[in-house]
């Protein structure tokens, strides 16, 4: 479950200066950011200092609340949006600005349990989709969404809707979104098979 977090525990941040550049800010060992939200009157500009970025990001997921300090006022947010340049670098990071009980979307990461089952049948997962989008309150929004794959069959598909979702959570992304196949070599035998019927003929 979610929690509001106390201030001593926050993330301390620093307001971008109104003409201070992204570039500037990057040479100076920061990442620009914004804080946005229904609630807020206007988005806040603001800088996280290298060494401080790696540590919201590892103990936080993109669904978790993440309270953040800047001019000495703790504001729980979510990360909505992680932009990267071409060599994986982070270079930007979009928060929105969140109330206890508000109800927002939010895209939420899946993991698939029990893997190693499947190889013992020589069988592999093949993951088509690493998140959903997802709408509730925000205490009720999963951090992340763990499904089990070890009783699974071949061919077996993983929808969007095959998930359970907390009550008074709603599924966002379109139901017969494919997650996952279960795949492996039980359907080359067959094909083999088809093969030399065709050249029987």
């Amino acid at each position: 479950k979610k929690a509001f977090i106390m201030s001593e525990l926050a993330f301390k941040v620093e307001e971008k200066l109104v003409n201070e550049k992204a570039k500037s800010i990057r040479k100076k060992g920061q990442t620009p950011g914004v804080i946005y939200g229904e609630f807020l009157d206007n988005p806040i500009s603001i800088k996280i200092a290298n060494t401080q970025l790696p540590k919201i990001l590892k103990t936080h997921l993109t669904s978790s609340v993440v309270p953040l300090e800047v001019n000495n006022d703790v504001k729980n947010c979510v990360i909505k949006d992680i932009q990267k340049d071409v060599y994986g670098k982070i270079i930007h990071v979009d928060f929105q600005y969140v109330k206890a009980n508000e109800v927002i979307k939010l895209k939420v990461p899946v993991t698939f349990e029990g893997q190693g089952a499947l190889e013992t049948n020589r069988l592999v997962l093949e993951t088509f989709a690493s998140e959903i989008e997802v709408q509730g309150a925000v205490e009720k929004l999963p951090e992340k969404i763990e499904i089990d794959v070890s009783n699974k069959k071949f061919e077996d598909k993983i929808l969007a809707k095959d998930i359970t979702l907390p009550e008074g959570v709603h599924l966002v992304t379109a139901e017969d979104t494919l997650l996952a196949l279960v795949a492996g070599t039980e359907g080359e035998p067959e094909e083999e098979e088809a093969e030399t019927d065709e050249k029987t003929e």
